[in-house]
């Protein structure tokens, strides 16, 4: 897959002080990762059959962030979402405006291959699955929409859905072998996502793939740089959670799941 770099909103502005009291737990996962026990975040209804993978932004489990998951697990009826601890630290805020040492940061603490993310995914499907999950899809914010589809992209795997809010790095040749449907939701200084989601309508998937604008909101504002006491960001948020929950519960319906 490409290594695009991220845009600039992601390099030069830093997290918010937001609150949010999680309604979830951290559990250990049933299988190691490499050896070492892993953990990842579990919210949502434990009878829920459909799960969702998530991954976070580069600033890990920030309030607004895990806001996010704790709402979608509760839409449309209910998901169990997980969310791995990808990151064993986190990243250094005095790298912020160096675009250059971020990127050497995520190419050393959050590379799919080499960080062994693919290990972790599939560890907490199967926990999901463990767990009473039939159906899957997998969501990201900005990095985390990268991972996503490099998830969504290895042979094999159980995804429905993919896509996520403010998504970075994103381009044509990087979704290319995607296995089902991206849905994308762009802020303000995201670029257009519509050349993307035109460029798998060959693949006639049952659900199209869509890219849906918030040209309202800035970057970030669903994760670390988001700050829903912000009734603007917290409208556009909850709007977002509701066209994800609403998407993938209806992948999941096309897939008789």
């Amino acid at each position: 897959m490409t290594n695009p770099s991220l845009n600039d909103a992601c390099c030069n502005t830093p997290p918010t002080s937001a609150e949010w009291t999680k309604r979830g737990e951290d559990k250990v996962l049933g299988t190691k990762i490499q050896g070492e026990d892993r953990l990842v975040y579990r919210t949502g209804p434990k009878d829920a059959k459909r799960g969702i993978i998530s991954v976070y932004d580069i600033f890990g489990f920030h309030p607004t962030g895990v806001q996010f998951f704790d709402r979608l697990a509760l839409s449309e009826g209910g998901f169990q979402v997980s969310v791995p601890h990808f990151f064993k630290e986190l990243m250094p805020l005095s790298l912020l405006t160096d675009r250059p040492a971020i990127m050497a940061w995520l190419g050393a603490h959050g590379d799919y291959t080499k960080c062994h993310f693919k290990e972790y995914i599939d560890a907490a499907i199967e926990d999901l699955r463990a767990d009473g999950c039939t159906s899957f899809s997998i969501v990201g914010q900005c990095w985390g929409a990268y991972i996503a589809v490099q998830a969504a992209s290895e042979p094999g795997n159980p995804f429905l859905a993919c896509g996520g809010p403010h998504p970075s790095m994103m381009s044509i040749e990087g979704v290319k072998d995607v296995t089902c449907p991206l849905v994308l939701l762009p802020a303000q200084e995201d670029a257009d996502m519509v050349p993307i989601i035109e460029s798998l309508k060959h693949k006639n998937f049952k659900v199209e793939s869509k890219q849906v604008r918030f040209d309202n909101v800035h970057h970030g504002w669903t994760g670390g740089r988001g700050d829903w006491s912000d009734p603007v960001q917290f409208k556009a948020g909850l709007e977002a959670i509701d066209i994800l929950a609403r998407y993938y519960a209806e992948v999941a319906a096309a897939a008789n799941l």
